[in-house]
């Protein structure tokens, strides 16, 4: 019986970025998803810069749009234009970007199988064996990057460190060329409104990490309404849980690693999630390829490689626990020049975010 060198639940960015480097590594890897590509998927789509540069191929052909300038509005209808000489984002749609990455990931290597479900997940010494609805396969790693709803973390970890955050969103035709990309801070509580351009049409959406706030179609609506008008047409609505937690996960496994939403690699302040699926994704290929080549144990290279990007993450989540406590505090202090440039220098660039901390903490003093 075949043993594949790994086996990825999940076809998104994570688990593409992860079969993608090994493939390219020249090891045999099997990449498991339930859906048929393309699919609908909640993501407003937008990719920042960091994002752009931490994929291994150009993903142009599927960009709507490059976005140079956002706004950020608050409860007092203030807004602060943010201009940027480079590249903010670019924004995708979510489908076309995930069957695009498939696409590319099978051309590498990977072999792609849809399958009905998992059953069962067995460690039997150097081999972890899936259990499917059809078959059993066996990999020398597993790797789950099947989202939020992840039946891999289910199955192996206690998952006491994995929490939740909300979004629900939909598209709006109409020109979007005349509309800026808005981060609004007005409508839920621990959260924001989102407004997204893509050419023919504009993404809008909610997300909140306050498990109280209730987001739904109606009041999704309402929000569409409010900024654009009731005739307004509003279609594709779709809700999703954001994971994140994995700066306090501990990783438990040997042979088994959490990528993604799936191992809770969202940031909580943005609800930003596929940057730390790509960069989740080639740590654990990374990993691998170091036991399978080197005899390096992989669990200890996947910490190491993560380190960084948990540590941002963390940073993020003390943000957000500030930000969101007094949004009027905290958004008086993006009124200033010095902490637009350290957010879109940690957000878009992808810098450390350890220097926003501080920069945070002198400027919301004096706000």
């Amino acid at each position: 019986m075949k043993v594949w060198d790994a086996i990825v639940v999940g076809a998104g960015p994570a688990g593409c970025a992860c079969a993608y480097d090994l493939a390219a590594a020249g090891k045999s890897v099997l990449l498991l998803d339930k859906a048929e590509f393309p699919r609908m998927k909640a993501c407003a789509g937008g990719l920042t810069m960091k994002t752009v540069r931490a994929l291994r191929y150009s993903v142009a052909p599927v960009v709507r749009q490059t976005i140079e300038r956002m706004v950020l509005e608050e409860r007092d209808s203030s807004r602060i234009p943010v201009r940027k000489k480079k590249s903010i984002c670019v924004m995708t749609e979510r489908s076309e970007l995930d069957a695009f990455c498939v696409a590319k990931t099978i051309e590498a290597g990977a072999v792609s199988q849809r399958v009905r479900g998992i059953d069962k997940i067995d460690e039997e010494g150097n081999v972890v064996a899936v259990t499917t609805q059809d078959e059993v396969i066996r990999g020398r790693f597993l790797v789950g990057a099947d989202g939020v709803n992840s039946q891999v973390r289910r199955m192996t970890s206690d998952a006491g460190w994995f929490r939740t955050a909300f979004a629900i969103e939909a598209n709006v035709k109409r020109d979007s060329h005349k509309e800026d990309l808005v981060f609004d801070f007005a409508p839920v509580l621990a959260g924001y409104g989102w407004v997204f351009p893509k050419r023919d049409h504009i993404n809008v959406g909610l997300y909140s990490m306050d498990k109280d706030e209730k987001l739904n179609r109606s009041r999704l609506s309402a929000y569409i309404a409010q900024r654009f008008g009731n005739d307004a047409k509003a279609e594709n609505f779709v809700g999703q849980h954001a994971g994140f937690g994995a700066a306090q996960h501990r990783v438990e496994k040997n042979r088994v690693f959490l990528i993604g939403d799936a191992g809770g690699f969202v940031d909580l302040l943005t609800g930003e999630g596929i940057y730390g699926a790509v960069v989740s994704g080639q740590a654990a290929a990374a990993a691998i390829v170091a036991e399978l080549e080197r005899n390096a144990a992989a669990k200890e290279t996947f910490v190491q490689l993560t380190a960084s990007l948990r540590k941002n993450l963390q940073i993020a989540e003390r943000i957000a626990g500030s930000f969101y406590a007094n949004p009027q505090r905290g958004f008086r202090a993006m009124k200033t020049p010095l902490l637009r440039s350290a957010i879109l220098k940690g957000y878009a660039d992808g810098l450390d975010l350890s220097p926003l901390v501080e920069t945070a903490r002198r400027v919301l003093s004096r706000a």
